[in-house]
């Protein structure tokens, strides 16, 4: 057989095989179609993810209480809102289309125009809760002015205003109205308060104005006036504590308040009694360590929650409200420093005649007034409205406390008085076996139950998804 035969015979053996090839390749596309289809039946007949099945209104409600609680940085809460994104068509199309996910607007010096303009954009109308989060460098530009003039453009949606480490002018919003604003927080205000209020406060350019917080240095709030419109403000005082300053603080009566938090370092008032009036007050909470003179310096008729819980105190409560007499005979909900029979005084029942609802919660340090193996009164008809004691964060120092708490109970059952609910919010093991007794002279209940659930996004390739998880546990077990 000649060269040219063999070629000719190759030739045909390998036709004769691509031929059998592509009849199996045929083969085998059909059965990969059949198989397709077959799959995309099973998948269709498979029960649906149950978080597919969410109504849109309510996996919105799921990104939104979620990105509540992404800390308070700007770039972790868009780093959130991306990854929930990235999980499924689905919901990136409900978080792009979806304002309310947009009205939250942590401005920070990194920001740009464009990110600025997308905020604004998709958050529709919707009123907006705008944060200006300078940095703690003192030669910060602070925002630039173009990412300024886009959020100013809609200042009549801001429903919040919140500005931490502020250290520029405030001269940029004083051509601003705020229709909208309800709620106001200034960390580290600049300069005096009565100057940069008139400026740009002012209730003609706030109307609606209902919540105010301010971190104040001491001694710049003096001759300040609170309008008329604010129902709720916060002060916290900061400064150097070895250089304690006189702040006059008279200027805390307000017709219009119904709620007053006075926190930080310890300030000298200089009050007389009964010069501060409020009327309109259901709702005080202090935690200076030396508020006597404001406390005494307080008339609010229509007062119900009275919270006095400083980090330490120099007097004992018997102290601080003995000679009050029914001074604060409306207040249901009393909240005390510390686990001591003085919380129990005639002076504490006095001021406080009708109270329903009793806290205890846990200070850093007593004064030397204070004792932990001090008896209780021996009245045990104090309080005749008691309904429920709070006692958060019971260690295991505290046990005689706990231990006297136990036996003024069983006095009070003696003595024809209703159990208490008594709520623990934890507690040290030690206290367990007083516990067991407690729970025979009162319905004792405990709140120490913890809840956390973690949303987790992974990523394998080209596929995302999202894992929760949810966690319930005790910080300790009655037995």
């Amino acid at each position: 057989m000649d060269d040219l035969t063999q070629a000719r015979a190759a030739l045909v053996a390998l036709e004769k095989r691509e031929q059998e090839l592509l009849d199996e390749l045929s083969s085998i596309r059909g059965a990969a179609r059949l198989q397709r289809s077959r799959l995309e039946e099973l998948i269709a007949r498979m029960p649906v993810a149950p978080v597919n099945r969410l109504p849109t209104e309510l996996l919105l409600r799921v990104f939104e209480f979620y990105l509540e609680a992404v800390p308070d940085t700007c770039d972790t809460y868009c780093h959130s809102k991306r990854d929930l994104a990235s999980v499924s068509r689905r919901w990136r199309d409900v978080i792009l289309h979806s304002p309310s996910l947009w009205t939250v607007i942590m401005v920070t010096p990194r920001w740009n125009e464009a990110r600025a303009e997308t905020y604004v954009t998709r958050s529709s109308q919707s009123l907006l809760d705008i944060y200006f989060m300078y940095g703690t460098d003192t030669d910060d530009d602070g925002i630039p002015t173009a990412v300024f003039n886009t959020l100013a453009s809609c200042a009549h949606r801001w429903r919040s205003l919140t500005i931490t480490n502020f250290h520029g002018p405030l001269e940029k919003l004083n051509h601003l109205s705020f229709p909208s604003l309800k709620q106001l927080t200034i960390v580290d205000f600049p300069g005096s308060l009565t100057e940069q209020w008139e400026l740009y406060l002012h209730p003609e350019r706030s109307p609606c104005l209902e919540h105010v917080h301010l971190h104040v240095e001491t001694g710049t709030v003096q001759n300040f006036h609170i309008p008329f419109g604010i129902s709720a403000l916060s002060l916290e005082f900061y400064g150097n504590e070895s250089m304690r300053q006189q702040s006059n603080l008279s200027f805390l009566s307000g017709w219009g308040l119904t709620s007053l938090n006075v926190s930080g370092i310890s300030i000298d008032c200089d009050l007389p009694p009964n010069s501060i009036q409020l009327p309109l007050l259901k709702k005080f909470v202090c935690t200076l360590g030396n508020a006597e003179a404001l406390i005494r310096a307080l008339v609010a008729p229509s007062l119900k929650h009275f919270q006095y819980s400083p980090p330490y105190q120099r007097h004992s409560p018997s102290a601080t409200f003995s000679n009050l007499n029914s001074k604060f005979d409306n207040v249901d909900y009393l909240c005390l420093s510390q686990f001591t029979a003085e919380n129990f005084s005639e002076a504490v029942y006095l001021a406080f005649p009708n109270v329903c609802h009793l806290a205890l919660v846990q200070a850093s340090s007593l004064p030397e007034s204070y004792s932990r193996t001090a008896e209780f009164p021996s009245a045990v008809f104090h309080w005749k409205n008691l309904k429920r004691l709070t006692i958060e964060k019971l260690e295991d120092f505290d046990l005689e406390f706990l231990n006297r708490l136990i036996t003024w109970l069983q006095q009070r059952v003696v003595a024809g008085q209703s159990k208490l609910q008594v709520e623990f919010s934890s507690f040290g093991r030690g206290s367990l076996s007083l516990l067991q007794r407690l729970s025979e002279v009162c319905y004792l209940e405990r709140s120490d139950v913890r809840h956390r659930v973690d949303m987790l996004v992974c990523r394998s390739g080209s596929q995302t998804w999202v894992v929760c998880t949810c966690s319930t546990w005790p910080s300790a077990k009655l037995t």
